[in-house]
């Protein structure tokens, strides 16, 4: 993981994922058909998010290149959960926001690069039924990139797209 330490937080990367507690601040830029989770446990205050890039773990298994823990949905999340629940979060107070799957390069919907987005959003999506937690909000689609900003200590998801338009989810 490449997560950088910034003031009050962490940084992340693309396909990074990290845990946090307490009032931290964690933070990605550069977000286009990637999918930011952002799984929040409200009652302890205990916070995860991962940059995931590509729809499943296939894309990203090649014996050259060491896989990335948020590498893919079905990879990240559960990873994610699991470090969440070591620091004491439960599914019953555990919620999700998801940001990006923006349509960056204005592609069809039909083909793999118009589509990739759409794809890595209904894996985490499905992922996160999996594992019986809620979505609370999405800023997902489109053809803006994204910055998330994930306040732990109020759970709040601070999202501003590169029209300039801001949002809290």
């Amino acid at each position: 993981m490449a997560a950088i330490a910034i003031q009050g937080g962490w940084h992340l990367m693309t396909g990074d994922l990290l845990v946090a507690e307490g009032h931290k601040i964690l933070y990605t830029g550069g977000v286009g058909s990637c999918v930011v989770v952002c799984l929040w446990d409200m009652k302890r205050l205990i916070g995860g998010m991962a940059h995931i890039p590509q729809p499943t773990s296939s894309l990203v298994d090649d014996p050259e290149i060491p896989a990335h823990p948020a590498g893919s949905p079905d990879r990240a999340l559960p990873l994610l959960f699991r470090l969440m629940e070591k620091r004491g979060a439960r599914r019953g107070t555990t919620s999700a926001r998801l940001a990006g799957a923006g349509n960056m390069f204005g592609m069809p919907d039909d083909c793999f690069m118009g589509n990739i987005g759409r794809s890595i959003l209904d894996k985490a999506r499905n992922v996160i039924y999996g594992l019986d937690l809620i979505i609370n909000g999405e800023s997902v689609g489109g053809g803006y990139g994204r910055s998330v900003r994930f306040d732990i200590g109020t759970g709040e998801v601070f999202i501003t797209l590169t029209n300039g338009e801001r949002l809290t989810l």
